[in-house]
C-alpha cells in the first residue's frame, strides 16, 4: 500500500504553540498537496440534580461556539489565500481523540499534527496533557511539533531502527519526506546487547530496502544503553528536522511512569517527532458516555 499524506487535522486552541504547528502543517499541505482541517473543542458544563440534567450557561457555551466560528474562518481565510490549500474547519464538543478518531473515519484522516511545550523538565509533562493522549490513542500517525521549532521543512529526517515493527512503513513516509523537502535520510540502527543481532539484522534489510527505494540517505549503527537519550542526541548532533518513531514503546509496562520511552523523547529535544501508526478503524463503545463536563448536585461538589 502506497503512503500518502493527503489529510492534514490540526487541533487548536488559538495559543501560540498550536499556531507554530499550524503554520508548520500549512506548509507540509503545499508541498503534498494535502487537505488541511482545523479544528477545535469547545466544552459544555452541565449539573446533574434531582430534577435531572441542566446545562450551565448555554448562552455562554453558544458564545464561545460564534468565537471559535469566527476565529476558524479567518485562520481558513488566511491560509487559503497564504498558501493556496484547501482549508476545512471543524467545531466539536467531544474530547479531542474522539474528534480525530471521527474524522480518520469520515474524512479519511492521513495525519494529526499538534503543538507542544518541547523540552521541559520530567516533574512537569502532564500525564493527561492532550498531545501525550492523542499519541497513544489517535487511530492515525501523529507529528508533534516543539514550539522551539520554527522550520517549516523537513530537510534531514532521521529514521532509527530499535524495534522491529512497522519499519517498512516508517522507511515509506520517511523516502516519502525527503523526497517533498529535497532532503535525505540519516538510518540509524539503535540495539542493546541483548538484542543487537535482531535489530543490526533488521537495520542491514532497511539499508537494502532504502538503496532500492534510491533513496538520498547515510547510516551507522551504535550500541544503545538508552535508546531515548541515544536518538536524541543523535538528533541534535546530525542538526536532523523530524524523528521517525513507531507506535511502539519498549517500555510499556512503564507507560504511566515519568521514563517511558515516549515521555523522554519528548523531553529530549525540540525537534518534531512523526509517530507512525497504521490506521485503525474507530471501536464502537456501547453506552458511550458524553464528554461534557460536569457536577452531580446529589453528592457533594469535588473540592
Amino acid at each position: 500500500m502506497k503512503s500518502e499524506i493527503k489529510t492534514i487535522l490540526v487541533p487548536t486552541d488559538f495559543s501560540d504553540i498550536s499556531k507554530n504547528a499550524l503554520k508548520v502543517a500549512a506548509k507540509m499541505a503545499q508541498r503534498h498537496e494535502a487537505k488541511l482541517i482545523v479544528s477545535h473543542t469547545v466544552q459544555s458544563y452541565y449539573v446533574i440534580g434531582r430534577g435531572g440534567k441542566q446545562v450551565i450557561g448555554s448562552e455562554v457555551v453558544q458564545d464561545s461556539i460564534n468565537l471559535a466560528s469566527a476565529k476558524l474562518e479567518k485562520l481558513k481565510n488566511s491560509f487559503q489565500e497564504k498558501y493556496n490549500l484547501t482549508v476545512e474547519t471543524r467545531i466539536s464538543s467531544e474530547n479531542i481523540v474522539e474528534t480525530i478518531n471521527d474524522l480518520v473515519a469520515t474524512d479519511q484522516l492521513d495525519l494529526v499534527v499538534m503543538g507542544t511545550a518541547g523540552r521541559q523538565k520530567m516533574k512537569q509533562f502532564l500525564l493527561g496533557s492532550n498531545s501525550y493522549n492523542v499519541l497513544l490513542h489517535a487511530n492515525c500517525s501523529v507529528l508533534l511539533i516543539p514550539e522551539k521549532f520554527k522550520k517549516t521543512s523537513f530537510k534531514k529526517v532521521l529514521f532509527p531502527v530499535r524495534v522491529e515493527q512497522q519499519l517498512d512503513h516508517k522507511a515509506d513516509l520517511s523516502v516519502l519526506l525527503a523526497h517533498k523537502n529535497n532532503g535525505a535520510i540519516m538510518l540509524l540502527g539503535v540495539g542493546a546487547v541483548d538484542e543487537m543481532l535482531n535489530i543490526k539484522q533488521a537495520y542491514v534489510e532497511m539499508k537494502k530496502n532504502l538503496m532500492f527505494k534510491s533513496a538520498n540517505y547515510h547510516s551507522e549503527f551504535q550500541l544503545s544503553y538508552d535508546n531515548a537519550e541515544l536518538i536524541s542526541k543523535a538528533a541534535i548532533d546530525k542538526k536532523c528536522d523530524i524523528i521517525m518513531l513507531a507506535n511502539k514503546d519498549e517500555n510499556s509496562w512503564k507507560s504511566f511512569m515519568a521514563d517511558n520511552f515516549f515521555k523522554k523523547m519528548i523531553n529530549g529535544s525540540d525537534i518534531p517527532l512523526f509517530i507512525v501508526k497504521s490506521k485503525r478503524k474507530k471501536i464502537k463503545i456501547k453506552n458511550k458516555k458524553e464528554h461534557t463536563i460536569g457536577y452531580d448536585l446529589t453528592m457533594p461538589i469535588p473540592g
